[in-house]
């Protein structure tokens, strides 16, 4: 005899209850219980506090007396639960909880920022989430998971340090440790935990350069270095935004306008200036792992006056050094804004930051006396949109062209005429970057491509002045493109003289007459340690503008720019150039072609890369215009065979034949790449025509519950002209949150993966966490040794009923059903020149390094199974089945296996109004024969509209 407690919870059912009535009633006493959690957010910004669902109970009455213990009598149980001890062993797994109580043994971690998520481990804890009421230091807390040892908790914005405490009806436990509320971290230390409550729609929020693109700046102070004249200050900060305003509109010849507002009072930081600033040789900068706390408190500030961060586009923190020299960081995002000084939340010193918006903020780090160059180059590093034919985004302007970047610093001569480089002397971009940026006409950029017959023209190209050029005989720019791997820009540059031009101004000109010349920039498509493509810029001649008479010359292409005149007009400087090759060793296969995989786009995925499920050739996406399935293609089928194929290009003059293309496979999927692949297959394409493309296949099949990165190589060839661009990867990436009221959490497992040789901190930040949605990481960044990785969980959570999102037949819901979520990772780089007569150090900057994109999906929870005898003829079946809850429309796989245990047939159907569903399925094997023995028949919901993916119960079939 088992004896239970007199008086039962009201969750709890009476002994003598029939098996079918002890499933947990969730959906229904989670509607009663939290009607706050069907209410979505009205505003931006949903805290932490508002989805704690569940009420805080009276301590006191937590720990009441259970009362006298009466017999509980196993006769009164249904007999088919008393016959059969599997029902019974799992009839007690369910109940015991209840009987007899929760038990902790551990918590993990001890302690942390607010915004963890606490793992609780023991026994007997109930296998829904909602029956666990948690509790740190009397306060309630979101329960996230549920599992019979291990519950997953949130520390949401109001917790204190104390015990952490379990109830399960009127049953409590209570941890061996209490959770300790931790201050910010150290600079030794990972990150804080970042925690993000979605905000309008969740857009990306990339920065497009053409168009309005404001800037919100605010200055920040340590306790120990105020401003003597904060007036004064904001001045200057002004007058250098101002001049940005100038050098952007008259680069892009009006299409950038960059607007500002600067915050009327300081934001006070809560140090002392070292704190946040190393002045030391080696770094001279605002301290990397400071940088979120410090943008915390300007986004508050701006905030504070009023300032809506959803109207911009960059956040620029300005730290008051007084003078003292720092480089400058840029490059890096966000799309919440937190920080926790970590003391109690009744004292008057504690600190608490929550800022999320709806669409990310690209960042700057700046001192107040910086030169106003070093404002416009940061600038630049936050524009981060606009597709290009090589899928590396236009107008990225990720490569700094300092020597750093290059095996060969010497050869980094470009540095001189590139903002992206040495940006305190203030040059204009180079070609490459003006194109992509968008800043000329069609008409104003001539595009050659190299071949092997000869050539030879004659073009006039202006200088880039003040206006735009609009003479139908000159161009700005002479584009001569070789492969998509490498392409000469031809280009005029020009010192202001007399005008009011504000850039150029300290350009090398050596003794041309015309304060200008021309210059002629190489630029190679590379991969650096950043996971994307990116490109490296150099001069083809001496770092000075090149005057009449001059000639550069790319030998093994016979290719020879010559200066025939550098004065056709003085200003802007017209000059005339002559474009000629002719390729003279015709059968020397070198340099004439180049293979490509189109790499990843924002969403790190390329069109390249797709995933094909049964039935093969049909597609959860639709086509482009190259007949590739948009995104993935299909969601996986797990533990079924999927294609994973790749599309390999060529350009250049000539095909390629025998390319060898090798799939790789990567789990999890992750920001950042250390090499860390494992090959899939090897496929040989016999040929690829000149200009164009073929495409190839392995067969993959993934394993359950493991979402992957995919990527093809397609190995470098002798006479290539680089094998830096012959790879992409593809993330895998569409998961679903199913529920009622609400939908549990997903947790995402994500590498952190270092890509370089050294031990650094790599930052990861959230995006596109859209309204009514939640999404946390651990760490807002991660030391890493050298070419390691370490895994971390990403939750993702629709915290209110699935009625309020919509999705599916669901369309009247108030809130997206789905949530984009972007986890992307950056790795800091310092570099090591110096310019000018002061020799001060180049900006610091942030490369990207990839990340990954989880599409996930609310759905009903849905179940599926076969429900009649299949109706076998003589090469096919049919079987009938029905989903539930009954919805129509909804996508069913329906599958069988033959006898030899491999081969497997598929057909596709959706199901009725009523939820009901029929297909027929092809019996014969790849032979055309049918196989005789044991046929295994089932159904899945795979990637419906409204349901969740389920498999039914399956059927056997003998023939």
């Amino acid at each position: 005899m088992v004896t239970r407690a007199k008086k039962l919870p009201a969750r709890k059912r009476p002994a003598g209850t029939k098996v079918s009535d002890t499933k947990p009633a969730v959906e229904k006493r989670d509607d009663k219980k939290r009607t706050s959690a069907k209410r979505p957010a009205r505003k931006a910004g949903v805290t932490q506090k508002r989805v704690a669902t569940t009420a805080a109970p009276k301590r006191a009455a937590a720990k009441k007396a259970l009362g006298p213990a009466e017999k509980f009598d196993l006769a009164k149980l249904p007999v088919a639960l008393r016959r059969s001890p599997a029902k019974l062993h799992d009839w007690l797994g369910e109940h015991l909880p209840w009987f007899l109580g929760p038990r902790i043994t551990s918590i993990v971690p001890a302690g942390g920022q607010r915004g963890t998520i606490l793992s609780i481990r023991g026994s007997q804890f109930a296998a829904a989430r909602a029956d666990n009421t948690v509790t740190i230091n009397g306060t309630a807390v979101p329960v996230l998971s549920a599992t019979g040892t291990e519950l997953k908790a949130l520390v949401t914005r109001d917790i204190d340090s104390g015990p952490v405490e379990v109830q399960i009806g009127t049953r409590l436990a209570t941890s061996p440790v209490g959770f300790t509320i931790t201050a910010y971290p150290g600079d030794d230390d990972d990150g804080p935990p970042v925690l993000a409550a979605g905000a309008g729609a969740g857009d990306a929020g990339d920065v497009n350069p053409i168009g309005t693109i404001r800037v919100m700046v605010v200055l920040c102070q340590a306790n120990d270095r105020v401003p003597a004249n904060l007036a004064a200050v904001r001045q200057t900060l002004t007058d250098d935004w101002n001049k940005v305003h100038e050098y952007y509109d008259q680069a892009s010849y009006g299409r950038t306008n960059v607007q500002f507002d600067v915050a009327a009072n300081a934001a006070a930081l809560d140090g002392v200036f070292t704190d946040f600033v190393d002045l030391g040789a080696s770094v001279q900068n605002v301290i990397g792992t400071q940088l979120g706390r410090v943008a915390a408190f300007a986004a508050r500030q701006a905030q504070v006056e009023g300032f809506d961060l959803n109207n911009y586009q960059m956040l620029a923190a300005v730290v008051f050094t007084n003078g003292d020299f720092i480089r400058a960081w840029g490059g890096t995002d966000t799309q919440t804004f937190s920080y926790d000084n970590g003391k109690p939340t009744g004292d008057p010193a504690r600190i608490h930051i929550d800022i999320s918006l709806s669409h990310k903020i690209n960042e700057l780090w700046i001192n107040e006396t910086a030169n106003w160059g070093r404002f416009a180059h940061e600038f630049g590093h936050n524009i981060v949109s606009a597709p290009s034919n090589s899928g590396d985004g236009t107008a990225t302007l990720g490569e700094d062209v300092y020597g750093s970047d290059l095996v060969d610093g010497s050869a980094a001569t470009a540095q001189d005429f590139e903002l992206m480089g040495n940006h305190d002397s203030h040059p204009l971009f180079t070609g490459f970057h003006l194109e992509k940026l968008g800043y000329y006409k069609g008409a104003n950029i001539r595009e050659l491509s190299w071949d092997r017959n000869p050539h030879s023209e004659d073009v006039d190209i202006v200088a880039h002045g003040l206006a735009e050029n609009g003479a139908g005989n000159r161009v700005h720019i002479v584009k001569v493109k070789v492969s998509d791997a490498l392409t000469y820009y031809v280009e005029v540059r020009q010192r202001p003289g007399a005008t009011a031009q504000v850039f150029d101004d300290s350009i090398p000109i050596g003794g041309a007459a015309n304060q200008g010349g021309v210059i002629v920039t190489r630029v190679i498509a590379g991969e650096m340690h950043n996971n994307q493509q990116t490109r490296f810029i150099t001069l083809m001649h001496d770092d000075t503008v090149q005057v009449q008479g001059s000639a550069i010359e790319d030998p093994a292409r016979a290719l020879r720019v010559t200066v025939v005149n550098d004065n056709v007009q003085a200003r802007p400087q017209v000059c005339t150039v002559r474009i000629a090759w002719a390729q003279t060793v015709v059968n020397d296969p070198n340099g004439a072609f180049d293979l490509n995989v189109e790499p990843w786009d924002g969403d790190y995925q390329t069109p390249d890369i797709w995933v094909d499920r049964p039935p093969i050739g049909s597609f959860d996406n639709a086509l482009d215009g190259q007949g590739r399935p948009t995104g993935s293609g299909d969601k996986p089928w797990v533990n079924h065979i999927n294609q994973f194929t790749a599309r390999v290009h060529v350009s250049g003059v000539m095909g390629a034949t025998n390319v060898k293309a090798t799939f790789y496979a990567v789990t999890p999927p992750g920001v950042g790449d250390n090499g860390n692949w494992s090959p899939i297959a090897v496929k040989t394409i016999a040929a690829i025509p000149t200009n164009g493309f073929m495409d190839t296949f392995c067969n993959w099949v993934p394993v359950v519950g493991k979402h992957t990165c995919l990527k093809v190589y397609a190995s470098q060839q002798l006479g290539e002209i680089s094998g830096d661009n012959n790879g992409a990867q593809e993330n895998v990436f569409d998961f679903q949150a199913a529920g009622s009221s609400p939908a549990d959490p997903l947790f995402v497992t994500t590498a952190i993966r270092n890509p370089t040789d050294d031990r650094r901190p790599i930052a990861v930040s959230l995006r596109g966490v859209p309204a009514g949605w939640i999404a946390q990481i651990p760490h807002a960044w991660v030391w890493l040794d050298g070419k390691a990785e370490r895994e971390i969980d990403v939750m993702i959570w629709p915290p209110f009923d699935v009625n309020v999102y919509k999705f599916g037949q669901n369309k009247e819901g108030r809130l997206p059903g789905v949530a984009p979520i972007r986890v992307a990772g950056f790795t800091p780089r310092s570099y090591t020149e110096a310019f000018g007569p002061s020799e001060r150090v180049v900006a610091s900057r942030f490369y990207p390094i990839g990340g990954t994109f989880y599409r996930v999906s609310v759905r009903k929870r849905g179940t599926i199974r076969l429900i009649s005898e299949p109706r076998a003829r003589k090469t096919d079946v049919t079987v009938s089945g029905m989903v539930s809850p009954p919805r129509r429309a909804q996508r069913v796989l329906c599958a069988a296996l033959l006898p030899d245990g491999k081969t497997q047939r598929t057909t596709e159907t959706k199901t009725d109004a009523t939820g009901r569903f029929n297909a027929t399925i092809d019996l014969t094997d790849s032979q055309g024969k049918q196989q005789p023995g044991l046929h295994v028949l089932q159904a899945y919901i795979h990637n419906a509209d409204d349901l969740s993916d389920a498999e039914s119960n399956s059927v056997t079939l003998m023939r």
